[in-house]
């Protein structure tokens, strides 16, 4: 449901478009289709959110509330007026009543919008229905949700890996980063003046908590994520649910044992540019298997990035795959691979695979974009379909 409204902002009047799904209201000045759009977002992040936590979504007493602004100077306005403070970034504004409390954020680059709009809505969302829970658990799934994809056609958000933090963890937990770790009981005690000071730990602690405890190959390690949500009393304040989460989620398993296990399972992930650099020294050394293994998994993380796209061309040139090799090719090609480049590799394999026309259509757009580099070796291939 679409309508426009007027707000009355200090010293001017703003119109906002205004968006109503099944559990938010979105107000915008960036327009109706961004409204829409927007609450569309949110709805999807919803399911998401709540294929961890299943909450009654019918016990929310009103849709919740999300408000755009077309500036960050109206934002930083905004806040001015509500809060008498200002944030960086987007902020959820709680109150008791649930009817006062939005989610506030600005205009920003599609990229930086959708991650903020991510981290802030899962705490919404939360904070919806457990208005102070631990912060480790508060701001750790606040980040394991901030690379969840949206797909426009099906209308759904879909979960991807955000690994992020994991080499700045990897650093602290092995003490190259020369910071010292947070400890568990204090991590999951945490107060929000603790986490402040600490906050170069904190987040990539928490956001390595959730990672590790959802996603841990022994199942004693997941129980304790499901029995930290099943802890969550709405009634409770930020120590008192830290405590119950404390105390029926970890005790019954050893500190030490569950801090070796944390620290070895972070030590053997590897994040996106690991997987590559891996993949381009064992494509370098011949261990195809090897490399198409990293670039695959790497795809898993990042489908945007062209090196794991063109490695795989690569590969699949050298097993003869060549109509797969094709595909990689474009597919690197379309996310930003130096065209040139990739145009020769193209044309190579084409005149491998006896498409000759192609093969010289290819070649001769090469040696057009970067002559000084292409000139000699694809006109010799030229040459050679030619002769």
């Amino acid at each position: 449901m679409l309508v426009v409204v007027v707000a009355a902002m200090p010293a001017q009047t703003s119109t906002f478009a205004e968006y109503e799904t099944r559990h938010y209201r979105v107000l915008s000045e960036l327009g109706e289709e961004h409204a829409r759009a927007t609450a569309e977002k949110l709805e999807s992040l919803l399911v998401v959110f709540n294929d961890y936590f299943h909450f009654d979504l019918d016990e929310l007493p009103v849709r919740m509330r999300a408000r755009f602004f077309s500036s960050r100077s109206r934002f930083d306005t905004y806040l001015d007026r509500v809060i008498n403070d200002r944030r960086d970034d987007f902020v959820y504004l709680h109150y008791t009543d649930l009817a006062r409390s939005e989610l506030v954020g600005f205009r920003t680059d599609d990229d930086a919008f959708d991650v903020s709009l991510k981290h802030q809505g899962f705490i919404q969302f939360l904070r919806a229905f457990v208005p102070h829970p631990p912060l480790w658990l508060r701001e750790g799934f606040a980040v394991y949700f901030e690379q969840v994809a949206f797909d426009p056609d099906l209308g759904v958000a879909l979960y991807r890996e955000n690994l992020a933090w994991l080499e700045t963890l990897q650093s602290i937990l092995d003490g190259t980063a020369g910071l010292e770790p947070i400890g568990l009981a204090e991590m999951v005690r945490m107060t929000v003046e603790q986490a402040r000071s600490r906050i170069d730990v904190f987040y990539p602690q928490a956001w390595g908590m959730v990672n590790f405890l959802l996603n841990s190959p022994n199942r004693d390690h997941n129980r304790i994520i499901w029995d930290s949500i099943s802890a969550l009393d709405p009634q409770s304040g930020l120590a008192q649910n830290s405590e119950r989460v404390y105390q029926r989620a970890f005790r019954w398993v050893p500190e030490s044992i569950l801090v070796e296990a944390y620290v070895d399972y972070v030590a053997g992930r590897r994040s996106f540019r690991t997987l590559v650099q891996d993949g381009v020294r064992q494509y370098a050394a011949g261990e195809l298997a090897a490399a198409e293994e990293s670039f695959v998994t790497g795809l898993k993380l990042r489908e945007d990035n062209f090196i794991p796209f063109y490695y795989m061309g690569l590969i699949n040139y050298d097993r003869g795959n060549h109509a797969l090799a094709d595909f990689y090719y474009q597919e690197a090609l379309s996310r930003g691979a130096n065209e040139a480049l990739t145009l020769y590799a193209l044309g190579v394999n084409a005149f491998a695979d006896n498409r000759f026309d192609d093969a010289v259509a290819y070649l001769e757009r090469t040696v057009e974009i970067d002559p000084d580099a292409f000139r000699d070796k694809a006109g010799q291939l030229i040459a050679r379909i030619q002769g």
